[in-house]
């Protein structure tokens, strides 16, 4: 486990993104995850999908910050 990578326990559903964030500690800073969410999907039924493969999107997002895929407001999007 990467010590300087730490995975908070918060995913929610950002509406104004359309997608299920969540957020890590990055060295100490706080680095937003954003999935995107398939059009017509309900918010409810989005985030308990997320939630049943947690494991698996947060490995993801922390590839994604060794490639440094951040965007140009510092986030992840998966």
């Amino acid at each position: 486990m990467n010590q300087q990578l730490i995975f908070n326990n918060d995913f929610t559903f950002n509406p104004e993104q359309q997608a299920v964030m969540f957020s890590c500690l990055v060295s100490g800073l706080r680095v937003n995850c954003f999935i995107a969410v398939a059009e017509g999907l309900a918010p409810e039924l989005a985030l308990q999908q997320v939630l049943q493969q947690a494991f698996s999107w947060e490995d993801s997002a922390e590839q994604a910050i060794a490639n440094d895929a951040y965007n140009s407001a510092g986030e992840i999007w998966l």
